[in-house]
């Protein structure tokens, strides 16, 4: 054998040497990434949850400023889960305020592990984090004043829309405002309590974002009588509950614990629960999700 074909196969050797070694590295790395919630769970024995302030009934701070609503309570149920699948029985529950624009970004860095809050899943937010099975489904209107005359969207033309940045409401609002030519003076707010502020002071003349977000905002305002909730549904808007990507048993969980709620019929009382309280009847399409969740043993 020459030094030249020797040469060319200890590099080949040298190489495949190499190879294996990188893909022992991927593969160990890829290894303590997956699961990385569950594994910090189980580290700490602590499980951090993100819930909003002003989501009624969703996600709020109840009088004695502590959180409560229809995620919450599905996530409490979720933490039991955690508790007996990972035999966890004194995990602590740690709550952490988030908002429109902190959510997805405080998943990501692991501040919080799961987001209990009023999250629509979208395409754009699956590339980005991952949800649940889908939890209740609403839809876009308008929150104005009761002594209004708008009643649909293009009444709003060349008025002042308050919307949510960073919301599903946006893209679509801008979507239909640029087609329709409506040239809709767009107020972007950080959260539903300003929206809200926004109609009740006359600085917009209408709030939009989703309907059951709205029922709830009419419902703990001082007058509620003094508001109404207009307009034909103007989305699709399935919620979920929020995770870092790349945590399937954690998503298991989660998904696990809303199919037995949604079995039993539990999710229907928990609906009715919290959503009766703003005359909001379920909707056919949150019936048909529970129905879709309700996947056997």
């Amino acid at each position: 054998m020459n030094r030249k074909n020797a040469a060319s196969k200890a590099w080949g050797r040298t190489a495949g040497g190499m190879a294996i070694i990188i893909g022992l590295m991927c593969s160990s790395a890829g290894a303590q990434t997956a699961d990385s919630t569950i594994a910090r769970i189980k580290a700490t024995n602590k499980v951090k949850i993100g819930v909003r302030d002003f989501s009624v009934p969703f996600s709020y701070l109840d009088a004695n400023q502590k959180p409560t609503g229809y995620t919450i309570e599905l996530c409490q149920a979720v933490v039991e889960s955690l508790k007996k699948e990972l035999n966890l029985p004194s995990l602590e529950v740690v709550m952490q305020s988030v908002d429109l624009s902190t959510r997805i970004p405080l998943i990501q860095n692991a501040t919080i592990d799961m987001e209990c809050g009023s999250t629509v899943n979208t395409l754009t937010r699956q590339k980005q984090v991952d949800f649940s099975y889908v939890t209740a489904v609403a839809s876009d209107q308008l929150l104005v004043k009761a002594s209004s005359p708008i009643k649909e969207l293009e009444d709003l033309a060349g008025k002042v829309v308050a919307l949510p940045n960073a919301s599903t409401s946006l893209t679509m609002l801008m979507s239909i405002n640029t087609k329709k030519h409506l040239n809709m003076r767009l107020m972007y707010v950080r959260d539903q309590a300003e929206g809200f502020l926004a109609v009740q002071t006359g600085r917009a003349d209408a709030y939009i974002t989703d309907n059951m977000i709205l029922y709830g905002l009419r419902k703990e305002a001082k007058n509620p009588a003094e508001f109404r909730i207009t307009g034909r549904p103007l989305s699709y808007l399935p919620y979920g509950i929020m995770i870092a990507k790349n945590n399937s048993t954690l998503l298991a969980i989660v998904n696990r614990t809303i199919a037995e709620k949604s079995r039993s019929g539990e999710s229907k009382m928990m609906y009715d629960k919290w959503f009766g309280q703003l005359n909001m009847p379920l909707s056919p399409l949150t019936k048909a999700a529970f129905d879709v969740n309700s996947i056997p043993d």
